[in-house]
């Protein structure tokens, strides 16, 4: 498929939705790498490590909002803490089993959010964010 992204994220840290959305895309063929990350600070950790280095970086990132330690509130301020130290600007998608009102206007204060999804999400879901990159 030519219309792989370089490079897509998943940050959750419930491993069965993890393992899910990874085949999804495998499947679907939408990213060259597809990276796993079950805890919102590696992320973060390797945002800052290699800021600098746009092949590293990711194109998408597919970020659960309900994790321990930083929820993935916490991961959108943090990485408005350091985006201007990247060079690579990645594209935000929040995918959460949450559909409460309070979470879908709180993911709209966030403007480098380009959508939200409830899980289970599909293929078709999946090819939508990386068509929207072309």
């Amino acid at each position: 498929m030519s219309s792989k992204i370089a490079n897509l994220w998943i940050i959750d840290d419930d491993p069965m939705s993890s393992f899910y959305i990874k085949r999804l895309a495998e499947l679907g063929e939408l990213a060259h790498i597809i990276t796993i990350y079950n805890s919102a600070q590696g992320a973060i950790d390797y945002l800052l490590h290699h800021k600098n280095s746009q092949e590293h970086l990711p194109d998408v990132i597919l970020l659960d909002i309900y994790m321990p330690e930083i929820d993935g509130w916490e991961f959108l301020a943090e990485l408005k803490k350091i985006e201007s130290l990247l060079v690579k600007q990645p594209e935000m998608y929040i995918i959460s089993s949450s559909n409460h009102p309070k979470d879908l206007s709180r993911a709209d204060t966030f403007p480098e959010v380009r959508a939200y999804f409830q899980k289970p999400v599909t293929l078709d879901v999946l090819k939508k964010v990386v068509t929207a990159l072309k």
